[in-house]
Formats: structure tokens, sequence, C-alpha cells
């Protein structure tokens, strides 16, 4: 009797997606805690390229906040893979990418003539990718850079192309936050990554490498993680060094005066909100001042916004609090200090405002 051919059940539109690429080859996984199987898969509809990831006990998760980039924030993600499809079954999750056809950082630096004003060339543009990825609407970190996860159009670092120059791939160990990124790991990797490739160099070079460039390039390789606690810092440091200067961070105009409690758009979020402003107005009109009339409004309005003073500081209302370094960085004892001066000095504000009246009376 002659047997039937068994068919996948497609129990999904993704699954009905990932039905249209055909394997062309298998590519050799070469590490990491995952069980990872990545191949060549051709577009059947176009015949275009793509990678395919097969990861086992994978989390999705980041894959789809990848994929949800572009909506999210308003703007395509550059610097990373463009994600085509994903899908999962129980165990498994299967990831279609796009295809990028460049070497490993690993790769150039083993077999190309890299100076060192194009390395840092190259890690100034991984950190700006890396930028993107922790400011996101749902920040994303990668952690596992490293020069096997970096891929380097040299064309494009030595200025022959205006193509995308690195890209950041292998998601693998990615993970997804609700409200701020802990950036640390990934400028650890990243740290890391710069000082093989310095070794590499040195390896590489008849001639040793010194003078005021490499020596500043090597305490941000050493120490850079932990002298800095933005991606913008490490960013401007090795631009700096070839005289180019940080991209300017585009902000959304629309969102930066939402109040807070409304910013994320959640709705019990906003009703708490609500009936934290309905109360500090009411208990702004029963406080009782000294005078009457317009005064008596004045000191009401001067009494509401310092109890609105004190919700924007600490919910960090249009980034007030970023501006200032040391409120930014993860030491708890000088955000501490921080906070107790910022309360301090917002409350002597206020009061030589609300003070002020009598203070004209007495002159």
């Amino acid at each position: 009797m002659q047997a039937f051919k068994a068919f996948k059940q497609l129990d999904s539109i993704s699954d009905l997606e990932l039905s249209f690429y055909e394997e062309v080859s298998e590519i050799p996984e070469n590490e990491g805690d995952f069980e990872t199987t990545v191949s060549y898969v051709k577009d059947t509809r176009d015949g275009k390229l793509y990678i395919k990831k097969e990861i086992k006990n994978g989390d999705k998760a980041v894959f789809e906040e990848l994929l949800r980039y572009e909506e999210r924030n308003g703007k395509k993600l550059e610097g990373v893979p463009g994600i085509a499809t994903i899908t999962d079954d129980r165990n498994t999750v299967y990831v279609i990418e796009e295809f990028i056809n460049c070497p490993t950082l690993h790769s150039v630096m083993e077999t190309q003539s890299v100076t060192a004003e194009e390395l840092t060339l190259i890690f100034r543009e991984v950190c700006i990718v890396l930028e993107r990825l922790h400011k996101s609407a749902k920040p994303i970190t990668h952690g596992d850079i490293s020069t096997k996860n970096i891929l380097v159009d040299m064309d494009a670092v030595r200025g022959k192309t205006k193509d995308q120059k690195v890209y950041i791939v292998d998601f693998n160990r990615g993970d997804k936050h609700t409200l701020r990124a802990d950036i640390l790991p990934d400028m650890k990797k990243c740290c890391k990554a710069l000082r093989e490739c310095m070794d590499t160099l040195v390896l590489k070079s008849i001639t040793e490498f010194d003078g005021e460039f490499w020596e500043t390039l090597k305490d941000i390789a050493e120490n850079g993680y932990v002298k800095y606690t933005t991606d913008r810092q490490m960013i401007a440091d090795l631009g700096r060094l070839i005289g180019k200067r940080a991209p300017r961070t585009e902000k959304s105009k629309k969102k930066s005066y939402t109040l807070p409690g409304f910013r994320t758009k959640s709705v019990w979020k906003a009703m708490i909100a609500c009936i934290g402003y309905l109360l500090m107005f009411v208990l702004a009109c029963f406080m009782n001042f000294e005078y009457e009339g317009a005064w008596l409004l004045y000191e009401k309005v001067c009494f509401f916004f310092m109890l609105f003073t004190y919700v924007s500081w600490f919910s960090n209302y249009m980034g007030v609090r970023d501006k200032y370094s040391w409120m930014t960085g993860k030491n708890v004892v000088k955000k501490f200090i921080g906070h107790f001066v910022a309360v301090v000095a917002i409350f002597g504000f206020w009061m030589m405002m609300i003070v002020g009246p009598d203070l004209l009376h007495i002159a």
C-alpha cells in the first residue's frame, strides 16, 4: 500500500508565512547556551534570501519587540536586521530575518587590515545602535555583544558607500524591559569586545601602538563600563577621538508634554493620576493662608504648583532628572542625596514664593 505523506497543520497566519520559505543550506552555529539552528532560506514568492533561526527554549518576546520597533517608535531600526516572520511551536521559536551580506567583526579583524581609527568608528556605530535599542519605547538589551555578533561593512566604514556601517545580530539572549533598560551588561560586553580587537591589532602590527589616541581608546575599553552611565557618553568620547559629534537624539514632541500618569496610556494609571491631581487641587483650595482676595488666590496657586513640582521630580517629567548625571547612574547613595536635596530645594523655592506677599508688606 502506498503511504500517505504527512502534512504539518498550520495553526496561525505566522505558520502560513513560514511555509513560504524554502531552506537552502544550514549554517553551523558556533556557541551559546541556546540550542539554535541557523539556515539560509529563500522566499519562494520573490526568490529573496533570508536567515532562518530555530531557537529551542527561546523567548520570542524580544524578536516581537524588534518587529514592532518602527510601529512603536515612529522610525526604522537601523543597524539591526529586519524581522520578517516570527512563530513558535511549544518549545521552539522560529524567526525569519533579513540577510545581511557582511562579514563579522571577528572575521574582519582576522583577515583584513584595520586601523585604530576605523576600529574606533566601528565601536562608535555599535554604541549608536545599542542606544536605539536601550532608548526604545519598550527598551531592549542584547545580552551577548561580541565580535561574532557584530557585522561590519568596511566599504561603508571607509566612506566608499553610504550604507549602514555595522549591524548587531543574534538576540537569542536579549531581554525586553518595561520602563528602563539596565545597560551595564551590554556596556561590559561592548568594552570587552573593543579590548579583544585592540589586542588583535597589537598582535598583527609590527610597530607598537602608543600616543594619546591609543591610550584614550585603551582607557575607554578598560574602564568605559565603570565611568559611563549612558550610551551617549561613550558615543561622545569615541567620537571626539575621530572628530565626530554624537548624533542628535530625536524626541517626540507629542509625548514630551504629556502629564505624569498619562504618558503610558494605561487606563488604571490615568485614573490614579486624575485622583491625585484632584486631591492636590482640593488640598490647595482648603489650605488656610493669612491673606484674602487676589493674594490668597496667588498663595493657593503657589501651593498647588509646589505639589506638582514634587510629582514632576519623582516621575522624571520631561526628563528633569536626566539633566543631572548623578541622578542617572546606579549609585544609590548619590541618588538618595540627590532626592533629598531636591525635596529641600523645591520646598524652599515655593515657600519663598508663598511668603512673597509678606516680604512685600515688610518692605
